[in-house]
């Protein structure tokens, strides 16, 4: 079996690097792909220019960065489960607390305090997870979109902490509260519904 030579081999070596693989094992991958195909070409009697370019075509026709997208994808995946499974977790955990901490409220029974706490606390958990993937996210959505969302943020996390504050008797509760749902009624909800609105009319 004819054997490609090392200037051969380097060519290969700089196409996939000016390409933008960057991970040094999809790097390794492709070469060791790449070489055996053109190797069995350069045997059935293609020269090497053009086994070269049926390599590249047939191996990655739509471009290497597609294999490396696919390989981050695989690589982050479980990753985005746990943060998917902690946010609609806490999520859940909070809007159950908290409604399960104001009927004890309203109906005078014991314990209101501490369940609303839990509930609170699980808000602001179920905010700065999702805060951080809003952060790592914006670059694909609008200035407004964007705003939108860290406005939603800032408010359910300034109503949470109040809340969590005004439960244990800490200053400045009050000032959280208010601020966070000014925030909500007059920067979120306003855009919120504005967005709907365009949505629907797109849809027809």
């Amino acid at each position: 079996m004819q054997q490609l030579t090392d200037v051969q081999i380097d060519l290969i070596i700089q196409r996939i690097a000016e390409d933008g693989v960057t991970n040094t094992g999809l790097q390794n991958d492709l070469l060791d792909h790449y070489c055996c195909y053109i190797e069995q070409e350069l045997n059935d009697g293609v020269d090497f220019d053009t086994a070269y370019k049926n390599a590249f075509t047939a191996i990655t026709p739509n471009g290497m960065h597609e294999i490396q997208e696919e390989l981050f994808f695989l690589l982050t995946i479980k990753k985005q489960i746990n943060m998917k499974r902690v946010i609609y977790g806490s999520g859940f955990l909070a809007a159950f607390l908290i409604n399960i901490g104001l009927l004890f409220r309203t109906l005078h029974w014991p314990g209101a305090s501490i369940i609303l706490f839990i509930g609170f606390a699980a808000l602001v958990v179920t905010i700065f997870t999702l805060g951080g993937n809003a952060i790592r996210h914006k670059h694909k959505h609008t200035f407004s979109y964007n705003f939108r969302q860290f406005a939603g943020l800032i408010s359910g996390l300034l109503i949470a902490r109040g809340n969590l504050f005004k439960i244990n008797h800490f200053p400045s509760a009050n000032i959280q509260i208010t601020v966070g749902m000014v925030l909500l009624s007059f920067c979120f909800m306003p855009l919120f519904f504005y967005h709907l609105y365009k949505q629907s009319l797109a849809k027809g």
